[in-house]
């Protein structure tokens, strides 16, 4: 009986202990579960505000927390709110913990250095409006001041936003500040974190290894650590940089980047050509260099005689025919390109391939000779029709006095032309010198000094001042040795015996003075051109040429191109304006106008 009531008591003991057990366990997951599932950023009690970051500051850039030096890594976070490993290793993230103080957190995103995210748990501050972030770059200060708008994300009880490094496009330190306004109307503000951003660097170089070709490349290379949104390259001949091109970099596959620059893109300039490099990346920041220059000095035709058939393209590549062009046709050209090692002419109306055919260039246009000076604003052969030329060439025509002295005059007598009468080989200079010009364009505008008939030497002058080509056309037939000696004399004593030019209807006497003067140029007048005239003229030696009538060669383009392969120059005269495009259609090198 005594045990029995033994074990009702043991039983009742058991009973209580395990009931008291019982609530105090259940008293205890209420209070866990109450402290778990409590919100912190509840605003129900208005009359607790939670923890304060800071006291009220609007000075965005006075505070710097971080001693100099003392940024151990890209970006920090301002140590008093700084979320310790320690406490992070620890939690569970399925479960909800209260904060005792503000966890910020900065995140480099790709670690690009382009977009840095600010993160910031202010469970424990309550009655929160808004946030935002101000950050900026120390290099500029308050200049560079941009506010980001915190986004509040109730799952981390967190608020966020991204810093875009682009908005402020600069490198160094950053400093980042946090903004609480409160529902009150009431401010805080504290120190954020900061972040360092590195400049990125460019270095380029030109290779010239094509320069041959009118082409050269720039190689660049880079270092940043930002993405490279672009590379720059501008490029320019001309010294006020008005032709100025750029050029985006194509990345290679050792990351450096190369641009490649022909100078048909700058319409055949020749000259120094500049080079810049710039980096621009993603982040905003830029880095330029200077690249270097090079030198395009490529010498081309100005006409080019295609001595066959060939086509005329329409692009560089030769894949677009426009038409074929008959032998001895000529084209102008604007440049010579090259497509690989393939020589191309791009001339003023297509392309045409150097490869596989027989092309004659002439590196000079048509120059066109004045006849007998400008006769149509003063008189024919006259002082003032000499000084008011504006052609590359100016032509007339020389006699001998009896007196054996040279002067100017189309006739061989004075009849037409002066107030006097008589052959020229009939009168002394002095008697030559006592006339004057009667006849003519304009001769009541000039006075008796302008119109006396010039002297071989006085026309010499003329051309030395102008700078001007003279064609001396000898008149005169069965000279004698002494007067070849003369006349080579007097353009001796000018120092133009490699630019004066003898033209004369008499061959002897272009024998004669190539004897004489072997530098100078000769050309023999004729009406008309054939095989047999060439063949002669080609025996003078180098330096020779023909001088025809412009109506017996129309048509005849094979001929012209037969003595311009015998090096024989061709002048044609008696060309009217009309005639003009016709003769550039022939290729001919000098043409003889009455047109100024």
């Amino acid at each position: 009986m005594k045990k029995k009531e033994k074990d009702v008591k043991k039983s009742r003991i058991f009973s209580l202990l395990t009931l008291f057990i019982a609530l105090i366990s259940g008293g205890a997951a209420v209070f866990i579960w109450f402290y778990i599932t409590i919100d912190y950023q509840d605003n129900s009690n208005p009359s607790y505000d939670g923890y304060r970051v800071s006291p009220v500051s609007f000075d965005m850039t006075a505070t710097k927390f971080f001693k100099e030096g003392s940024l151990q890594k890209d970006n920090h976070v301002n140590p008093e709110f700084e979320d310790l490993e320690i406490n992070a290793k620890i939690k569970n993230d399925g479960v909800k913990y209260p904060a005792t103080r503000p966890i910020f957190r900065l995140v480099n995103m790709d670690n690009k250095q382009t977009v840095y995210r600010v993160k910031a748990d202010l469970s424990s501050v309550k009655h929160i409006a808004k946030v935002e972030f101000p950050a900026f770059g120390e290099l500029n200060g308050s200049n560079d001041l941009q506010v980001y708008q915190g986004v509040y994300y109730p799952k981390s009880s967190t608020w966020e936003s991204d810093i875009l490094v682009k908005k402020h496009q600069e490198a160094g330190r950053y400093q980042i500040k946090i903004l609480i306004t409160k529902e009150n109307g009431k401010t805080e503000l504290a120190d954020f974190g900061e972040f360092n951003v590195d400049q990125p660097t460019i270095e380029a170089e030109v290779d010239n290894a094509q320069i041959g070709k009118g082409q050269f490349d720039v190689k660049v290379r880079t270092k940043s650590i930002a993405d490279i949104e672009k590379i720059n390259v501008p490029v320019w001949s001309k010294k006020d940089q008005s032709d100025k091109k750029i050029y985006e970099g194509i990345r290679q596959a050792d990351n450096s980047y190369k641009v490649h620059v022909d100078y048909e893109d700058f319409d055949y300039r020749n000259g120094l050509y500049h080079a810049n490099a710039e980096l621009i990346a993603k982040n905003g920041l830029k880095a330029k260099c200077d690249a270097g220059t090079v030198e395009i000095a490529l010498r081309r035709p100005v006409r080019i005689r295609l001595m066959q058939e060939t086509s005329l393209f329409k692009d560089r590549n030769l894949s677009k025919n426009v038409r074929l062009l008959p032998a001895n046709s000529m084209a102008y050209v604007k440049g010579i390109v090259f497509n690989s090692d393939k020589k191309v002419y791009r001339t003023t109306e297509g392309y045409i391939s150097a490869e596989n055919i027989e092309i004659s260039e002439m590196m000079d246009d048509i120059r066109y000779v004045a006849h007998r000076g400008n006769h149509k604003v003063a008189p024919e052969n006259s002082i003032p029709s000499f000084q008011q030329s504006d052609s590359w060439g100016i032509e007339t025509d020389i006699w001998l006095t009896k007196d054996k002295k040279w002067v100017i005059m189309h006739d061989k007598t004075v009849d037409r032309m002066t107030n006097g009468k008589g052959k020229i080989s009939d009168l002394t200079l002095d008697q030559i010198r006592a006339l004057r010009i009667d006849q003519g364009s304009n001769k009541e505008k000039y006075s008796q000094e302008q119109l006396i008939i010039p002297t071989l030497e006085e026309f010499l002058t003329i051309m030395s001042s102008k700078k001007s080509i003279p064609f001396i056309e000898m008149k005169a037939k069965n000279l004698e040795p002494s007067d070849y000696d003369d006349l080579a004399n007097i353009i001796s004593s000018f120092g133009i015996t490699n630019k004066a030019i003898i033209i004369s209807f008499d061959f002897t006497n272009l024998v004669e003075m190539k004897k004489r003067l072997p530098e100078t140029q000769v050309q023999f007048l004729a009406k008309t051109l054939d095989e047999q005239m060439i063949d002669q003229v080609s025996n003078l030696g180098g330096n020779a040429g023909l001088a025809i009538k412009y109506e017996s060669v129309l048509g005849r383009a094979d001929l012209i191109a037969k003595a311009q392969s015998k090096g024989l120059t061709v002048n044609l005269w008696g060309v009217p304006q009309s005639e003009f495009k016709k003769m550039e259609a022939l290729g001919i090198n000098n043409l003889t106008t009455d047109y100024d």
